[in-house]
């Protein structure tokens, strides 16, 4: 016999291991806007660049013209290296069609 496992859509789900360790704070970090080139990423991520500037005064808000930009291109370990030798603390990347 076999089991499913439901999970109920009106609670949460418990997070046993996070992708990476989340920042503590955005002032005085380096972020990175890379764009998957779907959905009007070209407007809403230099909007996000602006907004983040605006609200944080100690941030470094690297474009996403400043990296490959595409669902393809950015998923290499050149733009990783990329993001290594720019000093990067995180990234943000958009936008999912």
């Amino acid at each position: 016999m076999h089991a499913l496992e439901v999970f109920d859509p009106s609670g949460a789900t418990e997070i046993t291991k996070l992708h990476a360790a989340r920042l503590g704070g955005l002032d005085g970090k380096t972020i990175a806007l890379l764009s998957d080139d779907m959905w009007q990423s070209h407007r809403m991520l230099p909007l996000l660049k602006d907004l983040l500037e605006d609200r944080y005064t100690d941030i470094t808000v690297l474009p996403e013209t400043d990296f490959p930009m595409g669902s393809r291109a950015i998923d290499d370990e050149a733009v990783a290296d990329m993001m290594v030798a720019r000093g990067v603390d995180g990234v943000i990347v958009g936008n999912a069609s």
